[in-house]
């Protein structure tokens, strides 16, 4: 078939480098001569190059050493510049590659920013959904301890208001059975009274005092006396404690007196109160100033006072 225009210069040459190869030079010359200046046309130089070595092969073969030397000059030419461009393709390769490699070496060095900077925000990330959480936590722990807190102050306030509830009952228990002792020794004593009248108009005398004294066991009963000490230690639980450490002889109705004098009551209170006279109630706090050691003169109830609080003499 007609060969393309395009392809002509290639098949001159690769036809009479194959003529060449079997060794029939005089044919392969003129196709190989043609094709040189074909391949230039078309800047094929390096083609063309090899179909002037062939030809100088052919000319070597067929004895035609002129024509030889006509054909080496171009040949030169072309080898060099072949070489040349060899050599700049080479450069331009090795420049491609060099380019290649840093683009490569870039990208690598940009993938592992890149996956750095994942790896950083993933871990911001984390950080801040633990510091989130840790905000969360703690600003619930707060909530729940002002909480509890308020809750346990509420509680505290409650319980202190019913302690003072309590202590207020046992107050009033307290004065309530002093009032009713009272009024029980002015019940006794208008009895007296009634008594020393009669015993008066028979002319039989009686001390007003011993008689008042010889009814304090009918005044004041057991029973009576331990709800009288109760309700005294529900208010000043350690009182009979500092009493008895200062003073171990005390007995129980001077235990009784000192109670009252806790309490504030006055000589004609103290004798309502305990069912005697004012007189023996001087006598009570005789002995107890004695045994307290307290100097003569000194104010008895008020030494009392500071022993039952706990208060150093």
């Amino acid at each position: 078939g007609k060969v393309p225009r395009h392809r002509l210069p290639y098949y001159d040459y690769y036809y009479g480098a194959t003529l060449a190869r079997v060794g029939k030079w005089l044919e392969a010359i003129p196709l190989l001569r043609k094709s040189i200046g074909e391949l230039k046309d078309i800047s094929e130089l390096h083609p063309a190059s090899e179909a002037a070595e062939l030809l100088m092969e052919g000319y070597r073969h067929t004895r035609r050493a002129v024509d030889m030397l006509t054909v080496f000059p171009e040949y030169r030419m072309m080898r060099d510049s072949v070489t040349r461009e060899d050599k700049i393709h080479q450069l331009a390769s090795a420049n491609i590659r060099f380019e290649t490699q840093k683009k490569e070496q870039e990208n690598r060095l940009l993938t592992a920013e890149v996956r750095l900077q994942d790896t950083l925000l993933h871990v911001y990330s984390i950080a801040g959904v633990c510091a989130l959480l840790l905000v969360f936590f703690i600003a619930g722990w707060m909530v729940m301890r002002h909480r509890n807190l308020r809750l346990r102050w509420q509680l505290e306030a409650q319980e202190h208001e019913r302690a003072d509830e309590r202590l207020r009952d046992q107050e009033s228990r307290l004065h309530e059975l002093i009032a009713a002792r009272q009024d029980l020794y002015e019940h006794n004593r208008s009895l007296i009274r009634q008594l020393s009248d009669i015993q008066a108009r028979h002319r039989n005398t009686c001390e007003l005092d011993s008689v008042m004294e010889s009814l304090q066991s009918h005044l004041l009963t057991r029973k009576e006396e331990e709800d009288f000490r109760n309700a005294f230690l529900s208010v000043y639980p350690s009182a009979l404690l500092h009493l008895r450490e200062a003073c171990p002889a005390v007995t129980r109705s001077e235990e009784l007196f000192c109670m009252l004098v806790l309490l504030k009551q006055s000589n004609e209170e103290l004798a309502r109160t305990l069912g005697i006279s004012v007189a023996s109630v001087s006598k009570t706090r005789y002995r107890i100033r004695v045994k307290l050691g307290l100097p003569e003169g000194s104010d008895t109830d008020a030494e009392i006072r500071h022993i039952m609080a706990g208060e150093d003499l």
